[in-house]
């Protein structure tokens, strides 16, 4: 514990950020590479849909002034982080083909060259022109919101779109990729599971394999305050859950597709205490590591604690005066970290959607986030 206290001083005392990853490659938490950050980013705050789990179905999220990222500030952000990064993923919450500048952002970001590209998308606003740019840019990765395999599933749950045009464009992208001779992007389908589509899974995982996605990702529904959705929670029905994600991770691995994550099964989490289950990594290794490496930013500009803090208060607003990384190496980030490394959650580590995977069993996970 002592060691984590004195990593926690370094840390807030680093001055920039080769000297922070640094201090954290001599431990061995994090790697030797020099790039060692992920750098989510919102491009804009809008969203054409009305998902019935997302907040963005939210009176007071559809009336706020939309905010689209500009070219300039997606440069000086990404001069002054994307030389240190691994990842750059060009959405945190929002749709990112909402913005008039996603085409020029994509372009702007390919000259830095980081190794991953990626962003989450409805897809239904996927135009031959975003194809291309996706393909001229060098994306790795394009994570397409899946929540049913049937059309009658998927509609009901992502109200406004429509599911022939985004399997349709998914396979656009595919046969454009493939048409080049290129091997990226890979597509993968993001799943949010809840009740009214647990029993198609399995299904979602074949109709990946038909369009020829390469993987997909399953996660917990999160419910948010103010949209009835906590009867929809597989947290109050365990063993649905784990049969139809169980079939699921049998059909990936029949049919080749990739599984990049996935919740535990409940029946294979030990039940924890609500408050000790961040304190079970082994000694020395955080309970989060995404504090130490990863940035999130929306399209206004705010700095948020991490890519699962939805509904808490940001840390700080990048303008041309302050840069992300004076944010990212500031007072209230260092104090993050030290409750990190001292195994002193905040309130919001207990109501973390990441760690809901981890710990199914332990329902504040499953509590419903502020708005």
């Amino acid at each position: 514990m002592r060691a984590m206290t004195w990593l926690a001083g370094r840390l807030a005392a680093a001055p920039d950020l080769a000297t922070f990853h640094a201090a954290l490659a001599e431990t061995g938490l994090l790697p030797a590479d020099a790039r060692f950050m992920q750098l989510e980013i919102d491009v804009s705050n809008r969203c054409n849909l009305r998902c019935v789990m997302c907040y963005h179905s939210l009176d007071a999220f559809v009336r706020r002034p939309p905010a689209f990222l500009s070219i300039e500030a997606f440069g000086r952000v990404a001069d002054t982080v994307l030389p240190h990064a691994h990842t750059l993923t060009l959405a945190l919450g929002s749709e990112p083909m909402t913005s008039p500048h996603f085409i020029p952002v994509l372009h702007a970001a390919a000259h830095h060259h980081v190794p991953r590209m990626t962003f989450f998308t409805n897809a239904t606003l996927m135009t031959d022109a975003v194809v291309e740019a996706i393909l001229d840019a060098g994306v790795t990765e394009v994570c397409v919101s899946i929540d049913g395999a049937t059309r009658d599933t998927y509609e009901a749950i992502r109200r406004g779109a429509s599911f022939d045009r985004v399997i349709g464009n998914v396979r656009r992208l595919i046969a454009a990729r493939d048409g080049r001779g290129l091997t990226a992007p890979r597509v993968r389908f993001d799943v949010v599971m809840m009740r009214r589509n647990v029993h198609e899974l399995p299904a979602i995982v074949a109709l990946a394999a038909l369009c020829g996605a390469g993987a997909v990702n399953f996660f917990h529904m999160v419910t948010y305050e103010g949209l009835d959705t906590a009867s929809q929670s597989l947290a109050a029905t365990p063993a649905l859950s784990d049969r139809w994600l169980g079939m699921a991770l049998l059909a990936a691995e029949r049919l080749g597709i990739t599984v990049t994550a996935h919740p535990k099964l409940f029946s294979a989490a030990r039940s924890v205490d609500a408050r000790r289950a961040e304190t079970e990594q082994p000694d020395g290794t955080p309970y989060c590591a995404f504090p130490f490496f990863h940035v999130s930013m929306n399209s206004d500009g705010d700095v948020l604690p991490c890519p699962f803090s939805h509904g808490e208060a940001p840390y700080g607003r990048v303008t041309a005066e302050t840069p992300l990384p004076v944010i990212w190496l500031g007072s209230r980030f260092s104090e993050l970290r030290r409750r990190i490394l001292d195994r002193d959650p905040p309130d919001m580590c207990h109501r973390c959607s990441y760690l809901a995977s981890r710990h199914p069993n332990d329902s504040r996970r499953f509590a419903p986030r502020p708005n």
